[in-house]
């Protein structure tokens, strides 16, 4: 059974901060450790852990889970609640001063890039053009 902060971050799908990220990380890293009976003696680094167990990185589920995510949106209908969110806009163009805070879409294409998946459709039909 997971902690109630690790559960939760895992549902954020992505969209968290880097230091969420590497929480996650360092739990999954520290029970595989446990599991395999590695101590941090034997200097083995996560990534041979990961191939060792052949799961990959927290990163990636988290990207993997976003983008299934996405492609369910993708194929709801218009009139649901969840695809009417992804391609609503603020109703006013006011934003906090300082770094601007990331929004699903930036995230969206952030991950599509990684992946070596191309934008140009995907981003039209996000950004509402047709």
């Amino acid at each position: 059974m997971c902690p109630y902060g690790i559960k939760a971050r895992y549902t954020v799908q992505s969209c968290c901060p880097p230091s969420y990220m590497d929480g996650a990380d360092a739990f999954t890293m520290r029970h595989l450790r446990s599991f395999m009976r590695i101590t941090w003696m034997d200097k083995v680094k996560n990534k041979e852990i990961l191939e060792r167990t052949g799961l990959p990185s927290m990163e990636d589920l988290l990207i993997r889970k976003h983008l299934r995510w996405t492609g369910h949106l993708m194929r709801m209908s218009p009139d649901k609640l969840p695809k009417q969110i992804l391609y609503s806009q603020l109703s006013s163009d006011h934003r906090k001063r300082g770094r601007p805070r990331l929004r699903l879409k930036d995230t969206l294409k952030r991950n599509l890039k990684l992946r070596g998946i191309k934008t140009d459709s995907h981003s039209r039909e996000i950004n509402g053009e047709q």
